[in-house]
């Protein structure tokens, strides 16, 4: 108990420092100094309740898809978050593997032709990588420090991507992947007959190198709704890392328009190679019955590749909606 206050009063006492947006710049090349990642202290979360201001009412227009707005809500604190999250525009659409908005429905991997894929290069002297990813909802993808691409379709209809790039090893793998949410700053949507449903989530990638998506990434959330209270976030230091955790909240609350939501600042350079990753704890894979693809052409008709892989997110699949994932290979493993 004693801890925790003097927790709470370390964090009170820095809040000045904090970041007041989750937005992230282009990334640059790594800096040689190592990058930390956020100390204990400063763990606190920022509370928002009730639902967001619509910035942009739509990324994407497609026949059938839901609408992909974004907004911003200001938290109890003063600060002012960007939700679901704030999307790197500058970062180009991943080329599609399946996807919907743009008729491309190839029956199979066979059925794809990789020579069309433009090879991004981060490294002049690296080796070309092929990677297919499939995110419930929205991805970014930084690897050794620089983009990617990112996911064309914010929402849905569900779709899947294909991406080469040329880099060398060790090789830095950073995602951002985030549940889109109708409801703005509420994390929910109209599903099911309730139009305060929360969503669910999960992201799976292969590469061409043998890197796969599993627990051995490390995995941080950093947006958290629906809340019926404040008190339903629990902030534990466990063996080293920062557990952001919801264990006894609901995932059906019925707090409607006036759910509360937990913020995080993103750290700066968080997809950079050297950044300090040792905080986070690991992540959590799900299988697909749980994330609920058995039945989405945009993985199934790629399962023999996707399935090397697993499903992955943090602790909670449907109250954390924006998380970042991180993963350092030395070499190929194949």
């Amino acid at each position: 108990m004693h801890f925790k206050l003097l927790l709470y009063i370390s964090a009170m006492l820095l809040l000045s420092a904090c970041t007041d947006s989750k937005g992230t710049a282009l990334p640059t090349a790594a800096t040689s100094a190592p990058q930390q990642s956020q100390s204990a202290v400063t763990e606190q979360a920022s509370f928002t309740k009730g639902a967001a201001i619509t910035t942009n009412p739509g990324l994407l227009s497609c026949k059938g898809g839901r609408v992909s707005a974004l907004g911003e809500i200001q938290s109890e604190d003063g600060k002012t978050w960007a939700v679901p999250t704030t999307v790197n525009g500058k970062l180009p659409n991943a080329p599609d593997l399946f996807n919907p908005c743009n008729q491309v429905l190839p029956s199979s991997l066979a059925a794809v032709d990789l020579n069309k894929v433009p090879v991004i290069e981060i490294d002049p002297d690296g080796v070309v990588i092929t990677g297919y990813i499939f995110a419930d909802n929205y991805f970014e993808l930084y690897v050794n420090g620089k983009p990617v691409a990112k996911d064309a379709v914010p929402f849905t209809p569900f779709n899947s991507h294909v991406v080469r790039f040329q880099a060398k090893y060790p090789m830095t793998y950073a995602i951002k992947a985030v549940d889109w949410e109708e409801n703005l700053g509420l994390g929910t949507e109209d599903n099911k007959g309730n139009p305060y449903h929360p969503g669910d989530a999960g992201i799976v990638a292969t590469f061409s190198d043998g890197t796969v998506t599993d627990s051995r990434w490390k995995a941080q959330s950093f947006y958290i709704a629906p809340l019926m209270n404040k008190t339903d976030l629990v902030i534990e230091e466990k063996n080293g890392r920062i557990v952001r955790s919801t264990p006894h909240a609901s995932t059906q609350p019925a707090c409607s328009i006036h759910c509360y939501a937990a913020h995080f600042a993103i750290p700066d350079n968080w997809y950079a190679a050297n950044f300090n990753d040792s905080s986070w704890p690991q992540a959590v894979a799900y299988s697909t019955k749980t994330v609920g693809v058995d039945n989405k052409k945009e993985y199934t008709n790629f399962s023999n590749e996707f399935s090397k892989g697993s499903f992955v997110w943090t602790n909670n699949l449907t109250l954390d909606n924006e998380i970042l994932l991180r993963h350092t290979v030395e070499k190929a493993s194949k």
